[in-house]
């Protein structure tokens, strides 16, 4: 149970300023003017807004209230984002300079015959600027997969209904994007039920799809489904040259503190590859910090795992997974650049295939990949289509939205066109 509201905030955050301007923000951020609370009341379903920094929602979290309201939030989500788990959220926030930190939007639902009762309908995370165009976007770091808010299962339309509610009341913005939805899911279908009551126009930006693993899958008739019989021997054929270098064993670390010490493992078989000298996690202090911190506090609540490929007791290839419900995110993957020949990093798959398959608590896992990826869109022919969308926030004001939209479509056009030219120039090929 959260402590009563006053003002329109829970007791344990009664003494922060939430949603003042912030001198360090700049004109760009005026989406964080004084919040105006819906406060609970018969007529908008007992539901109240408050809008949290980084470092006041870190705050709270310590003094322990809110966590437990995050913490169950996630447990009946409408649809679990492992990425939004409180433990990787703020942990990922933090590594930002603070101007670049996002904010966070609670959608509270107030219950029981005087209100007392407080629990949280909705989370959403935002970036710390409205773009050029007019659009509030949704959080997404390049550290995270999917960027779905967290909506209560028996409250999601309306959780987002208050969102879009308050975001055309504060006037910024002409539009929200919300990147990274799973298409079609329950959440991407919440959002546009909550648009289509108001009147509100809903755009694609983009869609795409990644590899992605059901549970019950044999990982050899995935093999040959997804790629050949060729690859499939070739497999075998590379794991007996592996085993004969000497003993190979596949291990998946849950225990805390395996996980803690599977993590520094982790990084420095990360660094020592290709990754030194492009992004690897121990090259960044900020990085580091964020991912020994999220492992660590994920590992604690069950929601991480390490696995490890090991030749004669030396991890060779290492994945971190992340689960939220009954999803599994396969986050990170590493390899030992000295075995490159016999492909450690595809026995892993192999491996950490037959294990999530088997396993009846776990769904699907969403390989978190690129489109396209040329290794494991072979070995997980099956996909999970992902979605960017627009959604107006002013029913009135479709032609501004309208003019966004088309301004943020020239723009990814754009980037991607970059990209595309960046590749060419270093000779790498398109994936």
């Amino acid at each position: 149970m959260i402590a009563p509201f006053q003002n329109g905030q829970p007791k344990a955050l009664r003494s922060a300023t939430f949603g003042a301007p912030d001198a360090r923000m700049g004109t760009a951020r005026r989406f964080l003017a004084p919040l105006r609370p819906l406060r609970p009341s018969p007529f908008n379903g007992g539901f109240s807004l408050q809008l949290m920094s980084t470092e006041q929602i870190g705050e709270a979290l310590s003094d322990g209230p809110f966590a437990a309201a995050w913490r169950k939030l996630s447990a009946q989500a409408l649809e679990p984002n492992g990425f939004f788990e409180a433990g990787f959220a703020l942990a990922a926030a933090r590594h930002f300079p603070v101007k670049a930190r996002p904010h966070f939007l609670a959608v509270w639902r107030s219950a029981g015959p005087e209100g007392e009762e407080q629990s949280l309908a909705g989370l959403f995370p935002l970036a710390p600027s409205v773009t050029t165009g007019g659009l509030m976007r949704l959080w997404l770091d390049k550290q995270t997969a999917l960027a779905a808010p967290l909506l209560h299962r028996d409250y999601a339309v309306e959780a987002a209904e208050r969102f879009l509610d308050w975001l055309a009341e504060d006037g910024a913005a002409c539009g929200v994007v919300f990147p990274r939805l799973v298409r079609d899911g329950p959440t991407h279908e919440a959002i546009i039920e909550a648009a289509r009551r108001r009147g509100r126009k809903v755009e694609t930006l983009q869609n795409f799809e990644r590899a992605m693993l059901l549970r019950g899958s044999d990982p050899d008739e995935l093999w040959l489904r997804g790629a050949s019989k060729k690859a499939l021997r070739e497999l075998k054929r590379r794991q007996r040259r592996l085993a004969e270098l000497g003993e190979m064993t596949f291990h998946v670390t849950s225990a805390p503190a395996e996980v803690r010490a599977a993590a520094e493992q982790f990084l420095a078989l990360e660094a020592s590859g290709w990754k030194r000298a492009r992004g690897a996690f121990l090259s960044d202090p900020a990085l580091l910090t964020f991912v020994r911190g999220a492992t660590r506090i994920l590992a604690r609540e069950g929601k991480c795992k390490i696995a490890s490929l090991s030749l004669d007791g030396a991890p060779i290839a290492m994945g971190i997974l992340i689960e939220s419900q009954r999803r599994a995110y396969f986050w990170k993957i590493a390899f030992d650049e000295r075995f490159r020949a016999q492909a450690p990093g595809i026995h892993l798959v192999h491996e950490l295939t037959r294990e999530l398959a088997a396993r009846a608590d776990i769904e699907q896992t969403d390989s978190c990949a690129i489109a396209n990826h040329p290794m494991i869109d072979r070995f997980w022919p099956d996909r999970l289509a992902i979605a960017d969308i627009a959604v107006q926030a002013r029913p009135n004001e479709a032609k501004v939205f309208d003019e966004a939209c088309r301004r943020e479509m020239w723009r990814r056009n754009l980037r991607a066109a970059a990209k595309r030219a960046i590749k060419k120039l270093l000779g790498r090929k398109e994936s």
